[in-house]
């Protein structure tokens, strides 16, 4: 079980009306470190900051950081589309991917632009280790500020230089993925291997 992972760091708010009781301070806020986070099964995902006043806090769920104050903020189950799967989690940020725009489809089916970050990716669960109901979530800065955290289905992803055809009108022609295939269970019969050779029966095709 991993449940705590070291994320790319990166600077941000939290409203102080979180870790205040004075429920009434929603303008103002901490600027923070956010340096992980914490996975839990059936719930959104938390993180762990460094605020500066020095105070560590963990398990603050996404919709309460902000890359900024935010211009238009929206509803916390909006910025989340599915609970974590599980405690087990990986975290990889891909060079390919680094700030890259991209456009994100909202439970509402609205549209908002936003800046990748990382990618969190969950295992050994019912759900992950199903072809048909994976899914990875993509860590995104909205351009209102507020974070995101998005499935492949919800993202449209921006590249000038390799993304120039629009996608066909009809998306429900793509298909879920429904099996990881296995090279193994093709056949009753094992490849046969001497140990004691290095490249046993293997002949070279001249």
């Amino acid at each position: 079980m991993k449940l705590n992972s070291n994320i790319p760091s990166f600077k941000a708010l939290v409203k102080k009306s979180y870790f205040t009781k004075d429920i009434n301070d929603t303008n103002e806020y901490y600027n923070v470190y956010v340096f992980g986070i914490q996975s839990v099964s059936g719930k959104i995902l938390t993180f762990h900051v460094l605020t500066d006043s020095g105070m560590l806090r963990s398990r603050v769920p996404l919709s309460e950081i902000y890359a900024k104050i935010p211009t238009n903020d929206i509803p916390f189950n909006y910025k989340q589309l599915w609970d974590c799967f599980s405690e087990n989690v990986a975290v990889v940020e891909y060079d390919f991917l680094a700030f890259h725009r991209a456009q994100v489809v909202l439970r509402d089916s609205t549209k908002v632009w936003a800046t990748y970050i990382f990618t969190i990716d969950w295992y050994n669960n019912p759900y992950s280790d199903e072809s048909s109901d994976y899914k990875c979530g993509h860590i995104l800065e909205s351009d209102d500020g507020y974070l995101l955290c998005m499935p492949n289905n919800r993202i449209f992803w921006k590249d000038s230089n390799f993304v120039t055809k629009p996608l066909p009108d009809d998306l429900k022609q793509f298909k879920v993925d429904t099996e990881l295939p296995s090279v193994e269970n093709q056949s009753d019969r094992w490849v046969a291997e001497d140990t004691n050779s290095f490249y046993y029966d293997i002949i070279e095709n001249k």
